[in-house]
């Protein structure tokens, strides 16, 4: 997907940062989630990112504007319709239509940019957090307590530091499993400590990771 990134952030920023009137409120950052392929998979809602063969890891979720509690959604006002064009090209790295058409109407319309745009946003963002060597393509499970997880992001990532990432995962016990792993922004597009509402995203003591297919 062509990105214009530069042009894309400082327009998203504007409209987040309340620059733009009549659309949404002063959000504090955006957090770019990134779902364990495989556990999509077995949702049902990834397709040929978690095909067999495939052999995906993190695939992107979505891109949301946060309040320091709660988060906008389903803004009024805005398309409602994804072009088709905008959809093959967001599909190399988001795992379906229905999920991409579902994050525009809930997330995309409060940003105040057409889906084009919003989505280009989206995969900039997603391209630019290097995934750790040993998260790529485990072939056996791996178990992380969900501080090591944050910090070993931190580190493969310049500029960031473990608060910046948010682990999300399954289960109630001291064991669950990874569902997602969330990296924060400011509205601008710089890395940013996560809000209230990604923190004790996890709070079981270990967390697993199954190995890519």
């Amino acid at each position: 997907m062509a990105l214009g990134a530069r042009s894309i952030g400082f327009h998203l920023w504007l409209i987040l940062s309340g620059l733009v009137p009549n659309l949404i409120a002063r959000p504090l950052l955006v957090a770019l989630a990134l779902p364990w392929g495989l556990v999509w998979a077995a949702r049902g809602r990834a397709r040929k990112q978690c095909a067999p063969g495939a052999r995906r890891g993190f695939v992107l979720h979505g891109l949301w504007p946060q309040f320091k509690r709660g988060w906008p959604s389903e803004c009024g006002g805005a398309k409602r319709f994804v072009p088709n064009a905008v959809i093959r090209d967001v599909l190399d790295v988001m795992p379906g239509r229905g999920l991409v058409i579902h994050e525009w109407r809930k997330h995309g319309t409060c940003s105040g940019v057409s889906p084009r745009a919003y989505f280009a946003l989206a995969e900039k963002l997603f391209r630019k957090i290097v995934i750790p060597k040993a998260y790529i393509a485990p072939a056996r499970p791996l178990k992380r307590a969900p501080g090591q997880i944050a910090q070993d992001f931190a580190r493969a990532n310049k500029g960031f530091t473990k608060e910046m990432f948010a682990v999300v995962c399954k289960g109630r016990g001291e064991t669950a499993r990874l569902t997602e792993v969330r990296a924060c922004f400011t509205p601008e597009g710089h890395p940013s400590r996560c809000g209230l509402n990604e923190r004790r995203a996890c709070r079981a003591r270990l967390v697993i990771i199954p190995p890519v297919r």
